[in-house]
């Protein structure tokens, strides 16, 4: 590594350019728990030298690869935070609890005998240095504390928030280069094909209004004609289901949303024909408004909604795009 880290206790892995928000609430987490132990922050940015990579701004400082590092792969990925781990012995890592942040995140941990706490919601130091990390737990219906005593180093991927949350605060952005990784080894994956989403095609983690199909949807069809041609894109949103409506082919699996697919955390949720399990919800808790649509009253979904429609979604979703789109700021 060329120059030197200065002495920075938090470290922020920033492996996804493509979202902006995540980033900046990992900074502002991390500036946040060096604030109160008195040290500064450092983040590790996966694009190699005069790369475009995420907005650092709220690090100290910014270690980089020589060259970039593929955050498909995830041996440079892990090379990568293993490196900085044994160069400047931070306190605390964090992480994006993304694809990238939840394969790596435990798999360092291995590697170095550290304690990983993962899906968490937020994390905070006292003054004695033990770092406490929030996670929700059964099904999303509580909260759990995780801590870690100082000087243990700590391994924390962070959920996405739907909130801005607070900006990490710095005059300015870090100063770029200086601390500089070797470039990782050859990767031992070979990438044979890429699938891209279509161009103009929302990210469900990133989006801020994400609609839902459940198994009441019917069938492939009546999801491409209702929801993903239909409500979400009248609404500028992305779109996604549950496990049983992917289980039934009626959504593709990679946008399953719950417990055991993504997690996301919208401004607004619409969930149609979606009963309401558990499992499902765990995926969406953190939406601040959920919308529900469903022939059934009896659904556990309304129990979780903040506003509910009883009755056919083929009648209402025309409605309530429109009245949506009414009440919706300009973009």
């Amino acid at each position: 590594m060329t120059g030197a880290i200065p002495p920075c206790q938090v470290a922020v892995v920033l492996a996804s350019p493509a979202d902006p928000v995540a980033s900046a609430q990992l900074l502002a987490t991390a500036r946040r728990l060096a604030t109160v132990a008195g040290t500064g922050v450092f983040a590790l940015v996966t694009g190699g030298e005069g790369a475009p990579h995420p907005d650092a701004t709220g690090a100290d400082a910014i270690v980089r690869f020589a060259t970039a590092c593929d955050v498909t792969d995830p041996e440079s990925l892990l090379h990568a935070a293993h490196e900085v781990v044994l160069r400047a012995r931070p306190r605390v890592l964090l992480f994006a609890h993304d694809a990238a942040g939840r394969e790596v995140a435990p798999r360092l941990a291995a590697r170095l005998g550290a304690p990983v706490i993962t899906d968490c919601v937020d994390a905070h130091i006292d003054a004695a240095g033990t770092l406490t990390a929030i996670r929700p737990c059964f099904s999303a219906k509580a909260l759990s504390d995780w801590s870690v005593p100082a000087p243990h180093l700590a391994i924390v991927t962070l959920r996405r928030d739907a909130s801005p949350g607070e900006a990490a605060s710095a005059a300015s952005p870090p100063p770029d280069g200086g601390l500089v990784l070797p470039s990782a080894p050859a990767p031992r994956l070979r990438v044979i094909e890429r699938h891209a989403p279509p161009p103009g095609e929302l990210q469900l983690e990133a989006a801020e209004i994400v609609v839902a199909a459940g198994r009441g949807v019917g069938s492939r069809q009546d999801f491409q004609t209702a929801i993903a041609n239909g409500l979400a894109k009248d609404l500028g949103a992305a779109f996604g289901g549950s496990r049983g409506a992917v289980d039934l082919g009626i959504v593709p699996q990679e946008l399953q949303i719950g417990l055991t697919g993504r997690v996301v955390s919208p401004r607004v949720y619409i969930a149609v024909g979606l009963s309401g399990a558990p499992q499902h919800m765990a995926g969406c808790s953190g939406a601040r408004t959920i919308i529900a649509v469903n022939t059934d009253p009896r659904a556990p979904i309304f129990g979780y909604a903040h506003l509910g429609v009883v009755g056919d979604y083929r009648a209402v979703l025309p409605s309530l795009a429109s009245e949506l789109r009414r009440l919706a700021p300009a973009r």
